[in-house]
């Protein structure tokens, strides 16, 4: 068993039962520890195969029967088909664990199966194999890599890595979340996107939905359970992600991000750039140049970007103006952030650089979005560090078929649910 497997058992395994102290034990009573059963359920049988290299278990109910809805004392109606699950390997071999579970016959909810303390409703593998199986995906990110050292199915890891995200959705609690982003991220190539709505101060992906217009946000929307509760979202200029929050969070104050807005002024810089270097030979090779900050040049960089400042180039107005207007994310409140946005717009129509009286004006009618940043002073940093893990997480998968598979697989790695069978207490 590899160490890995070994060092999630450890933290899984129930505590050692006082009768393993007695020199003399049963491989029954063995296996009936390990699977953490109640004196309700024992282990009747074991069987080793050893051309298949497995072990059969099988467990039998000797408790008083009870209704699973009520609890009260009710007569075996009968017993279920046999079924098997999946539980962690002895040794080397694969161990199967067989009941066939008793019906009772309840006066008041009619005939009911017991429920099986070892596994949970419709699942193939033990509560103990399946956590198992969850941290080991955790580790690895990777379903295939997982089935191999489980010795499963990608089918069965995809299985239960689907279950295990609708059991922590069905136990989330989302009743006050004040900070949100939203952003788009790339499905498949093309202009497949989807919408991530990310709680900022947990550090979370609340919800993935296909799309990225208005009717994409507003079902991102719909997850939160208080929406009167959130006092600001994150995003960048997209019209239908405003609209949305407009229409459903009209209480939250809309911030743009810094970065986005320093990504478009960086494009209108290299435009300029383009644009000029047909008649100006001496920008050619220089585009990285420009797109550092001056902190950030390499030795060979900073005399060429020195050299060609003092030059009346468009390129380098262009520069000196993006610079100038990190200077708005700096002011202390609002008023002063308008004074600042208001000379620094007036400025850029005095100038002749066309490509940032465009992203002036954009920035004019978002200005509010722009306000709200100095007044909350939140970026939308987490959710691109999201983007980068969402990233990651296709590299490792390959890319994703079904909108379905990559939403669910960014719950499980970034919704930080509660994924685990046995509900922590």
């Amino acid at each position: 068993m590899p160490w890995c497997v070994l060092e999630i058992v450890k933290s899984v395994r129930p505590s050692a039962p006082v009768w393993l102290d007695t020199p003399v034990v049963r491989d029954t009573d063995v296996f009936g520890a390990l699977l953490g059963l109640s004196a309700d359920w024992v282990v009747r049988s074991v069987q080793l195969s050893h051309e298949t290299a497995e072990v059969f278990l099988l467990v039998e109910h000797v408790g008083k029967p009870v209704c699973p809805e009520c609890e009260k004392a009710a007569p075996v109606h009968d017993h279920s088909a046999e079924r098997r699950w999946r539980h962690l390997d002895t040794m080397q071999y694969v161990t199967w664990v067989y009941c066939r579970a008793p019906r009772v016959n309840c006066p008041e909810h009619g005939v009911k199966q017991l429920a099986i303390p070892w596994a949970g409703p419709k699942s193939r593998f033990t509560e103990i194999f399946e956590a198992v199986a969850i941290r080991m995906l955790q580790m690895t990110k990777c379903q295939a890599r997982t089935a191999r050292l489980l010795r499963l199915s990608p089918g069965q890891i995809h299985d239960i890595m689907h279950r295990a995200v609708k059991r922590g959705l069905d136990r989330r609690e989302l009743s006050i979340i004040e900070h949100l982003s939203i952003d788009e991220k790339s499905f498949q190539r093309g202009h497949d996107f989807g919408t991530v709505l990310c709680d900022v101060r947990e550090h979370r992906v609340i919800e993935v939905v296909r799309g990225r217009n208005e009717v994409a946000a507003k079902r991102a929307f719909a997850a939160l359970p208080s929406p009167e509760k959130v006092k600001t979202i994150t995003m960048d200029m997209a019209e239908a992600y405003r609209n949305a929050a407009t229409l459903n969070l009209s209480q939250a104050d809309v911030i743009h991000d810094r970065f986005h807005i320093a990504a478009m002024l960086g494009a209108a810089v290299d435009a300029t750039r383009r644009a000029e270097v047909k008649r100006s030979p001496e920008l050619e090779g220089s585009r990285y140049v420009w797109l550092e900050n001056p902190e950030n040049l390499t030795r060979r960089q900073r005399p060429v970007f020195e050299a060609l400042m003092t030059t009346e180039l468009k390129t380098a107005e262009a520069y000196a103006l993006k610079q100038t207007f990190q200077g708005f994310f700096e002011q202390e409140d609002v008023f002063e952030a308008t004074q600042f946005f208001v000379q620094w717009r007036d400025e850029v129509k005095a100038r002749d650089v066309p490509r940032l009286h465009k992203v002036a004006a954009t920035l004019e009618q978002n200005l509010l979005g722009l306000l709200n940043y100095v007044k909350w002073k939140l970026t939308n940093g987490y959710a691109e560090a999201v983007n980068a893990l969402i990233q990651e997480i296709k590299t490792v998968a390959r890319g994703f078929r079904r909108f379905d598979n990559f939403r669910v697989a960014i719950l499980f790695f970034l919704g930080k649910l509660e994924l685990n069978p046995r509900k922590c207490s």
